[in-house]
């Protein structure tokens, strides 16, 4: 039988995280999933740790040590070879919320079958677990905004469960995009599918002291890249309140930093 989730996790050199990340899956009390890992070849002992899982463990865990190439490969990689009808992506430094975030969202997409996606909150915490707050919050970020979608992201790809099919008539994830490759994948189909919030947490989101976003030179670039995707799918006009309210976002953010 076919697993109803494909949890698709890629990583590279998170020794420090992997374990909790592989043990949150493990503890969840719905067991129709199959957790896909792929490793970009890590120098550390990540790979040792999920290999060890995998071979002394019951976990449901299926591994793929590949060459690093970016995030947007490795994910692009693990859909390729997910069998479930729902995929979702956990970031190796990442983890479910609680053990029966599984079973909630089966619920919730069993009663909403008409869906193609759906998107839950995510809980931000520091590397020593402190928490920071949760996201997205506000209310107007838990309803169907197509307009306010175009300007602001506010579906975590972390809380996200996609139908495969989403991915089978729009493609995968760019792959020339270093960062933000998920703001371009829902800006390339939120107009073209039915998607819907889950007012749940669905994992604790890292913040790292060493991520791609912690350093001014860093948010910069990704603030370039993020205007280079959204100038396929903005006008003229909209890229001017989008700058304005990237930067504006941005300078919110630095308190999560």
């Amino acid at each position: 039988m076919k697993p109803l989730f494909s949890l698709i996790t890629c990583s590279l050199n998170t020794e420090k995280y992997i374990r909790r990340c592989i043990i949150s899956v493990k503890a969840q009390k719905y067991h129709n999933y199959e957790h896909i890992l792929i490793d970009g070849e890590s120098t550390d002992d990540t790979l040792k740790i999920i290999k060890d899982f995998k071979r002394k463990r019951k976990t449901k865990i299926r591994v793929y040590s590949i060459p690093a190439k970016g995030i947007s490969n490795a994910f692009n990689y693990g859909i390729e070879r997910a069998r479930g009808k729902y995929l979702y992506f956990l970031n190796s430094d990442d983890s479910l919320y609680d053990e029966k975030v599984l079973t909630d969202a089966a619920t919730f997409l069993g009663k909403n079958q008409e869906i193609d996606w759906i998107y839950g909150k995510i809980r931000v915490v520091e590397d020593n677990l402190n928490i920071l707050g949760t996201f997205p919050d506000w209310k107007v970020f838990q309803k169907k905004n197509n307009n306010l979608l175009k300007y602001v992201n506010y579906i975590p790809h972390q809380a996200a469960f996609v139908q495969r099919k989403v991915f089978n008539k729009f493609g995968k994830f760019d792959e020339s995009l270093k960062v933000n490759m998920d703001v371009e994948f829902w800006l390339r189909i939120f107009r073209k599918t039915e998607y819907k919030f889950f007012d749940r947490i669905i994992a604790d989101y890292t913040i790292r002291s060493d991520s791609a976003t912690s350093s001014k030179e860093k948010r910069l670039r990704n603030i370039k890249y993020l205007e280079l995707v959204q100038k396929r799918y903005l006008g003229n006009t909209e890229m001017i309140l989008a700058r304005v309210v990237n930067r504006f976002v941005d300078r919110i953010n630095k308190t999560y930093r």
